[in-house]
């Protein structure tokens, strides 16, 4: 510990009559682990209660460790009903698979003689909201059943959240159904909740109309419904109607207009929040970032990347990955390369982004360095890796290296290429003048080839003088999109390039005969 005074206040707030008051009784991990230790040294782990608070400030305080906490449990000879309770509450509270851990420990607890109560069950039932958990679910549902806990509500609305979890819509209503008489606002909503996440969002909307008393959470449940659906102004509607909100009913819309590809209100409403002297919460943040990313909004961006500093935001794997994406977007790499170093923690995301900001950005063979160091590190490259790498390998001109690549990924890695991967691949032989090899590595392809693939090779036979053979894609080009006015453009400015009028003037004609519609242009205004 810090200091004896620390540890002598430490181990008095550890047997604090109050448990809330007793999770507080260690800072840092680490300042549990001494304590731990010294009670072994001192013999005192064998009073039952000083145990139990040790084990419930390692599995559920503000900062668990609960492979930590086993440890403990593991060292106890008969554990108690409340151990057991705290370690089924622990595992319940862990992401992905490891909840299901605490599923087991309920199976221990009623093996050694122990019968569960009211706590219990809602912990166990959090462990069981996995779809591939369902099974497990239902036994205990029918244990709810079998000990009586029906009756309590906040078991009956764990149950309901289990079945929505797990997608399984109509038992949840049938539960629902079945205990009317009992139900909440917190049931409602979990209804709400289950119907919108199956997309069934007009029932959703039903179920909301008629609830008898509503919250700021069913009103952002209904919202977020909406938003999933891509119902942008419905969900805007509902968010004008709400009588109070919080940072989640904001958060909820931003997303939803960053996620439909409204940029520009997105960034209005996250501006109009934090106007309103709202702290924006992670999620509103990261819509926006990668609202600035969609639009190359350098100027927004480089403030929100200030408002997170000023604001103390956790620079985690989410929010890290968001900001390198949006400074590699926006030109901007050496921020971008600033923020992957400085985060604590990365996901193969994380180094997805930073791959890609470095390709975008024409460093080629930096993105083929980071490429190498995160398999070095121990991150195994999925189809985005390959993209962003082959993609740098193009803007570079690495033909040797874009080989290698696409080589390592169809045969090391086992991964059938996507269309984006064959298209840098064509592009990158293109570029480089290897117009024949091009064609060749299109006839050896496992789908059939987009027209933006075309459309590379027609760019890259007026680069390198190939015109005969880029006529013939042209015409091929056309023939695959007569709709598309971009396309005659293309076999347009090839003819031009060696001044074939004739030409030219065939494919304007063939494009006005055809009523093609022009396509339109495209500007960005920097809010």
């Amino acid at each position: 510990m810090a200091s004896n005074e620390a540890a002598i206040r430490a181990l008095a707030l550890l047997h604090h009559p109050s448990l809330p008051q007793a999770l507080h009784a260690f800072t840092r991990p680490s300042h549990l682990k001494q304590a731990h230790a010294h009670l072994v040294v001192t013999g005192l782990t064998r009073r039952l209660f000083t145990a139990t608070r040790l084990l419930a400030c390692a599995a559920i305080s503000a900062l668990p460790d609960v492979r930590y906490a086993e440890t403990i449990f593991r060292h106890v000879e008969f554990p108690t009903f409340f151990m057991y309770n705290t370690m089924i509450r622990a595992f319940s509270e862990c992401p992905g698979q490891d909840c299901v851990e605490g599923v087991l420990y309920y199976v221990r607890m009623l093996r050694n003689g122990l019968f569960p109560d009211n706590f219990t069950h809602p912990f166990v039932l959090r462990s069981c909201s996995l779809p591939s958990q369902l099974l497990i679910g239902r036994q205990v549902h029918v244990h709810v059943v079998k000990f009586g806990s029906g009756g309590d509500i906040y078991v009956v609305n764990n149950m309901l959240s289990m079945y929505s979890s797990c997608r399984e819509i109509g038992d949840a209503r049938q539960l629902f159904e079945e205990y009317s008489e009992l139900v909440d606002v917190v049931s409602w909503t979990s209804l709400v909740t289950g119907y919108a996440k199956a997309g069934d969002i007009d029932v959703a909307k039903s179920y909301f109309d008629r609830m008898p008393r509503r919250n700021v959470i069913s009103w952002n449940a209904m919202i977020s419904g909406y938003a999933q659906s891509g119902r942008v102004s419905d969900a805007r509607k509902l968010f004008d109607m709400m009588p109070e909100r919080d940072v989640s009913s904001w958060s909820a819309v931003i997303s939803c207009y960053a996620q439909c590809k409204m940029c520009a209100e997105a960034l209005r409403l996250f501006k109009e929040m934090v106007g309103g002297g709202i702290v924006a919460n992670e999620a509103a943040v990261v819509s926006a970032v990668s609202a600035c990313a969609q639009l190359c909004a350098i100027e927004w961006g480089t403030w929100l990347h200030e408002y997170t500093v000023e604001n103390g935001m956790a620079m985690n794997v989410i929010l890290g990955t968001a900001l390198v994406d949006m400074h590699g977007k926006c030109g901007n790499v050496e921020k971008a390369v600033e923020v992957f170093n400085l985060m604590p923690e990365r996901n193969v995301c994380s180094w997805n982004s930073m791959v890609a900001s470095l390709a975008l950005n024409a460093h080629g063979k930096q993105a083929l360095s980071l490429f190498w160091k995160m398999q070095c590190v121990g991150y195994i490259p999925n189809h985005i890796t390959f993209t962003a790498v082959l993609s740098g390998c193009s803007h570079s001109g690495l033909v040797k290296e874009g080989r290698q690549i696409f080589s390592l990924m169809t045969e090391k890695y086992q991964l059938e290429p996507w269309s984006e991967h064959y298209g840098s691949m064509v592009d990158l032989l293109g570029r480089a003048g290897l117009i024949r090899e091009a064609v060749e590595f299109i006839k050896g392809m496992h789908i059939e080839p987009h027209p933006g693939l075309w459309g590379a090779l027609v760019a890259a036979c007026k680069i390198h003088g190939e015109i005969e053979l880029g006529k013939q894609f042209g015409k091929h080009l056309i023939e695959l999109e007569p709709d598309h006015g971009g396309r005659y453009a293309l076999l347009s400015d090839l003819c031009a390039s060696i001044e074939r009028w004739d030409d030219v003037e065939l494919v304007r004609n063939l494009f006005v005969k055809r009523k093609v519609p022009k396509t339109p242009g495209n500007s960005i205004i920097e809010l």
